[in-house]
């Protein structure tokens, strides 16, 4: 594990945690069964530098104001005790997840007013996922979506998971966990500025122990994926879920300030009086 000065030991002494939205893109392929879209962080990231990862990113402000009638497919008051959110919370987390799945991956998780797909033309999404993923110019995202007569379909998502930074980590973000059959027809790309490779990625694989550079929560993630079998499973296993408890990974630091280990909620040495 990786040796850093200084860690904190409390909670109080934790930076505090950003709000995040993580999409996991899912297909049944005939022969090797579910796997999700996973994309390589640039190796210049600020934030798991050249790891695997899913789609996702933090909430901007722009994702609770989304304007009327540019959204579908959810009640955000009737999922904010679900979520532990206000409903404005609930709703951004959801447009978040949509808007950075665009981004990051290039899926767009959209129909048109009427019910049609979303056909608008190539390279009007393309310039709005570059405008987006260009942070020196102001991308109307908003404007997009009224000009297209796009509705985000936020149904398309199921919340599964919600993962909190350790307290020892400098960046530190409250992350909601999104499952979505990708569309038909769609064409998953990376963007080449955040990531540098996209690839279907079987979890059970991952199970197995294949190799694959993850952080510890993408990891887990994909091990409790595999237990599930197939998309369909997945699917009705987090449908049936009530309340989403945060899990958030304590880490061990030993004597030189070493990560030693890392322990969750359910396991029997994590410290559950620290976070009383």
């Amino acid at each position: 594990m990786t040796s850093r000065p200084a860690p904190v030991t409390t909670p109080a002494e934790a930076p505090p945690t950003r709000p995040a939205a993580t999409v996991l893109l899912l297909r049944q392929h005939p022969r090797h069964g579910m796997q999700v879209l996973m994309l390589r962080r640039h190796a210049r990231s600020g934030f798991a530098a050249s790891a695997w990862v899913f789609p996702g990113g933090v909430v901007d402000e722009g994702d609770g104001t989304l304007p009327e009638g540019t959204w579908t497919g959810i009640d955000p008051d009737a999922l904010a005790d679900r979520f532990g959110l206000s409903p404005t919370e609930t709703l951004a987390m959801h447009a978040a997840a949509v808007r950075e799945t665009f981004e990051e991956a290039g899926v767009l998780l959209a129909m048109h007013a009427d019910g049609r797909p979303a056909d608008v033309p190539a390279d009007e999404l393309a310039g709005m996922r570059d405008a987006l993923n260009d942070r020196t110019v102001d991308a109307d995202w908003h404007g997009f979506l009224q000009r297209h007569s796009l509705v985000l379909d936020l149904s398309a998502m199921t919340y599964w998971l919600r993962w909190v930074t350790p307290i020892q980590e400098p960046k530190r973000y409250d992350t909601c966990f999104f499952l979505a059959p990708v569309p038909a027809g769609a064409e998953p790309a990376h963007d080449r500025v955040e990531t540098t490779e996209c690839r279907w990625v079987t979890p059970s694989d991952i199970a197995a122990g294949d190799e694959l550079p993850v952080i510890f929560p993408t990891w887990k993630t994909l091990v409790w994926m595999a237990e599930h079998g197939t998309v369909e499973a997945l699917l009705d296993a987090a449908a049936g879920q009530g309340e989403v408890a945060p899990i958030q990974p304590h880490i061990q630091v030993d004597g030189n300030g070493s990560y030693s280990a890392i322990f969750l909620p359910d396991d029997d040495d994590y410290p559950h009086e620290l976070y009383a």
